[in-house]
């Protein structure tokens, strides 16, 4: 298995702790463990807790607590893992061949596409559009249907969409559901983003994939809408016998969750400590969206401003005397001259984008917008 450079995830680890500001944050704000305890956690439990291997596929009470989050799942649904990153990585090894073909809605993350083509498999990229207006986009159906066939061994998007914010509405999770079960396929949602809708209503839910078919498998984890990467804590729920499988493939990957993780995910899965979390997520990114609205209405046409129903970004296209401009270029130069680090958007599968990330804190991300103006006008 040859696997291609994960040009994002590199970018990101070689240099977001080396810049001042770091724009190219994929979640909101991480809170601290002090944090954690003004919202009730019992901080000092955690003194008690042996640091052992736990039960490998996530411990009961965890798993039962995220099982009531799915509609009719119960813990043999679930499985715990490093990450939603984790969750992705094992479900493709289990599915995906050499002969086998994906079907990939883009622009997305990105990792379930390298992954099927390091393993010998076709993946079919498959575009969101962007809309008449600045908050919509639309998938390419014709495209989609006519990608989806008797190959094809999984449908992979990423609801709701990582960078574009597009939210995928119930009839469209539905016409995806259906054209997999037209031809036998898998669908893997990953859903990190759906507590991250950013005007929803306080206990309002943005519908997922999961009860949409018999090989439907949903992804999420506590490091974006949550605001706890560090917890390195993700799951997913799928069919029994295929989360029994994705188990046995963990054996190779990192055997069990973090002794320290399962107390913090237990709590911050709990439903009302989740609301509050989720509203945290969603009041700072409708600060920065407003603040980056403003923002790009000033660039003198350099960045078109696109609206973002969900999830931590701005994801907008980047222009030069009016022609989409080399982005990547751009944030090279930007890191080296501004100290700001934002996420090219050939990262993310498309090219000509720039990925602005709104989960930092309100004051830093209005410095670093006036770090990118500078370098957008000054730069050269």
């Amino acid at each position: 298995m040859e696997m291609e450079t994960f040009d994002l995830e590199r970018q990101q680890s070689l240099w977001e702790h080396r810049v001042d500001i770091n724009l190219s944050e994929s979640g909101v704000e991480p809170l601290t463990l002090a944090g954690l305890a003004a919202l009730g956690f019992d901080l000092d439990g955690l003194h008690s807790v042996p640091l052992e291997y736990i039960q490998s596929n996530g411990t009961p009470e965890l798993r039962s607590q995220l099982a009531g989050h799915y509609a009719g799942a119960t813990i043999e649904n679930l499985l715990v893992t490093t990450g939603s990153a984790e969750a992705n990585y094992v479900a493709v090894q289990v599915l995906v061949g050499p002969a086998d073909e994906v079907v990939a809605i883009v622009p997305n993350y990105l990792q379930v596409g390298l992954a099927a083509r390091g393993l010998g498999a076709m993946v079919r990229d498959i575009p969101l559009l962007p809309g008449a207006d600045e908050s919509t986009w639309s998938l390419d159906w014709d495209a989609f249907e006519d990608a989806v066939g008797e190959r094809t061994k999984l449908i992979y998007l990423s609801h709701p969409n990582n960078p574009t914010g597009h939210v995928f509405t119930p009839p469209e999770l539905d016409r995806i559901a259906a054209a997999a079960e037209r031809v036998g396929a898998w669908v893997l949602s990953d859903e990190v983003y759906r507590g991250a809708v950013h005007d929803l209503a306080p206990g309002e839910e943005t519908p997922g994939m999961w009860g949409r078919g018999e090989r439907v498998v949903a992804v999420s984890s506590l490091s974006k809408a949550y605001g706890l990467p560090g917890a390195r804590l993700g799951w997913m729920a799928g069919p029994p016998e295929f989360v029994e499988r994705c188990w046995a493939r963990r054996d190779f990957t990192t055997i069990a969750p973090a002794a320290l993780s399962d107390p913090i995910a237990r709590f911050a899965t709990e439903p009302l400590n989740q609301e509050r979390l989720f509203e945290r997520a969603r009041r700072m990114m409708r600060t920065n969206r407003a603040t980056f609205r403003d923002w790009t209405g000033r660039q003198d046409g350099a960045i078109a401003y696109r609206e973002p129903r969900a999830g931590a970004y701005g994801f907008v296209p980047l222009l030069e005397n009016g022609r989409p401009a080399d982005c990547a270029a751009f944030a090279e130069r930007l890191r080296l001259n501004r100290s700001v680090l934002l996420v090219a958007g050939r990262w993310a599968g498309m090219p000509g984008y720039l990925r602005f990330g709104l989960g930092v804190e309100p004051e830093a991300f209005a410095e670093g917008l006036g770090r990118v103006e500078l370098e957008l006008r000054n730069g050269g």
